[in-house]
């Protein structure tokens, strides 16, 4: 029980010859994006798999997370939404109802700061909140064997040492562990083996203290190429509004959900050159601070706002708002759920919405195609954006924010799910734009890496204690 064995399977970018995971190990599967470690994770996770093996045997007992499944209850979340029907806000499922026996896990659940979350709705948690209850969901129903994709990705750094003691806990009860990551500073230091992927193979397997070496010798190359030097003679910008440096103004802010504060009693303002960096915990309400000065939280309208010269709520159409900005981040990620090609979602951002509803002209559509060329996606072009592996909707969403070169540029932990080379190439990308002074950056992050020098201003965001209702 907790076997994993694979012998000469093959899928679209992946072969491996031979791999074996025995019970009460701690695995780390390790990889660039596009190395082929996103079919090593469907392989042995998914029940419909493309491709084949000569053998293929996993866990009896297997408990898996994956940006894909988060996906799929969110939308099935939303599916199931009464409000419209209802004179309340419809919460959906109660995180409390995906733990199995959660008061026999109440140390876990609070040591991982998800106690006041437990009566919330699913769609109510913040991105990082879900993906921890996720994770919750999984150690509490007693797998045999857990496989999780990029386990700390949008945790807080909090959270991130709490889930790292709860699954060295799990290692001590023997419970077997595949963590695959694309960033060496997320292996566990009490990790047993590790598995290095490149180029569609099992390069390296075996003890941690000996594979080690092995990432450090095979550095892989960005797949984000753009330069600013580009933007010069690629410039798409919108009509600029003459006389307002100063691009977002807040006075005493405040926004929730369900009659639930998130933030209360917050200042800010950012001119233009005013690069900011926005941290805090999960939940605290850095995502739902970004929704409200884009206009996607209906507490724009009721907080004294002004966004570019124009005062929120005095009839002005969102369009005029949000023509001068780029939008990327976790809440557009899984709301862009429209079909549509890998294409049409980058030209997307010309027009600021989720999907194309518009005609382009052959320089709007030329102009995407570079960002493609840019991205290494070039003859994805037609591919459906959802068919994309995770990493690559990630730098999609990136470059639709870029393509008219926004005065504001709002990202919302945009690298997450990418690796080192990726993760280092955006950002050093967006230190060239704030040198050249091409626009504005409000950046989420919880990561102390993207921590980058031209950020000028800093923002803490502190968690709200949750009243009882």
């Amino acid at each position: 029980m907790g076997r994993m064995k694979i012998i000469n399977a093959r899928t679209k970018n992946m072969y491996i010859r031979q791999f074996q995971a025995l019970p009460g190990q701690a695995w780390c599967i390790w990889g660039a994006n596009r190395s082929g470690i996103e079919d090593f994770f469907n392989l042995v996770s998914e029940k419909k798999r493309d491709g084949t093996a000569d053998t293929l045997v996993l866990a009896e007992r297997l408990g898996v997370v994956s940006f894909k499944y988060q996906q799929e209850i969110y939308e099935a979340e939303l599916k199931k939404d009464q409000t419209d029907f209802l004179d309340r806000l419809d919460p959906g499922t109660l995180a409390r109802d995906f733990l199995k026996n959660p008061a026999k896990h109440a140390g876990l659940i609070r040591a991982m700061d998800m106690t006041a979350c437990l009566d919330q709705g699913y769609r109510q948690l913040s991105s990082g909140q879900a993906r921890k209850l996720m994770i919750l969901s999984q150690i509490t129903r007693g797998v045999s064997c857990l496989v999780i994709q990029a386990p700390f990705e949008g945790l807080d750094q909090g959270s991130c040492k709490e889930l790292d003691k709860a699954l060295f806990h799990l290692f001590c009860r023997k419970i077997q562990l595949l963590l695959f990551v694309h960033n060496q500073a997320d292996i566990p230091s009490w990790t047993t083996h590790l598995a290095i992927v490149a180029s569609g193979r099992l390069i390296d397997q075996g003890p941690a203290d000996q594979v080690l070496p092995t990432i450090r010798s095979n550095p892989a190359r960005a797949d984000f190429t753009a330069t600013v030097q580009d933007l010069d003679r690629t410039q798409h910008r919108a009509r600029e509004k003459p006389g307002t440096s100063c691009l977002i103004q807040l006075h005493k802010g405040s926004a929730g959900y369900g009659g639930q504060p998130v933030f209360t009693d917050l200042d800010l303002v950012v001119n233009q050159g005013d690069h900011t960096l926005v941290t805090g915990p999960n939940g605290s309400g850095k995502s739902t601070l970004l929704q409200v000065i884009t206009g996607d939280h209906p507490a724009c309208y009721t907080n004294d706002l002004t966004i570019f010269g124009i005062r929120r709520g005095t009839g002005e159409s969102i369009w005029d708002v949000k023509q001068h900005m780029g939008i990327m981040g976790s809440d557009l990620h899984r709301n862009f759920r429209v079909p549509g090609s890998v294409l049409a979602c980058i030209l997307s951002g010309l027009f600021d919405t989720i999907g194309l509803y518009s005609r382009v002209t052959p320089a709007q559509e030329q102009l995407a195609m570079y960002w493609l060329e840019r991205l290494g996606l070039k003859q994805a072009a037609a591919t459906a954006f959802r068919d994309l592996a995770h990493a690559d909707q990630r730098l999609v969403l990136i470059a639709r924010a870029l393509i008219k070169t926004p005065r504001l540029l709002i990202l919302d932990e945009p690298t997450q799910g990418l690796d080192e080379q990726n993760r280092a190439a955006i950002l050093d990308f967006l230190a060239d734009l704030a040198a050249e002074a091409k626009g504005t950056i409000l950046y989420v992050s919880h990561r102390e890496d993207e921590f980058r020098n031209f950020f000028c201003r800093h923002i803490q965001m502190e968690k709200m204690e949750q009243q009882s209702s």
